[in-house]
């Protein structure tokens, strides 16, 4: 954080500007990471609780589950989180 003291020069405003327009950048960047990761570890959660549905109910070892995943979002052109999500709603048992 800065700030900039009267009287106000442009040697002071400028560099001023320049580190606040850089900050927000960063900010914007660490923003879109977090977002980033954020959805990945969602994503990872979903498979490895569909995975495990697989491997408990259909009697799958945890390569064949995953396996089996990969290859049905393959074969529909869709991401292993759609495919994760529509196991989840077959196999899971009505709450």
């Amino acid at each position: 954080m800065g700030y900039v003291v009267r009287p106000f020069t442009m040697e002071r405003l400028v560099p001023a500007i320049e580190m606040a327009v850089a900050r927000h950048a960063e900010h914007t960047a660490l923003r879109a990471e977090i977002t980033d990761i954020t959805d990945r570890l969602d994503t990872r959660k979903i498979i490895e609780r569909a995975k495990g549905l697989l491997m408990t109910q259909l009697n799958m070892t945890e390569p064949e589950a995953f396996r089996s995943m990969q290859r049905t979002a393959m074969n529909t052109r869709s991401s292993m989180k759609a495919v994760a999500h529509t196991v989840i709603e077959r196999l899971a048992p009505a709450a």
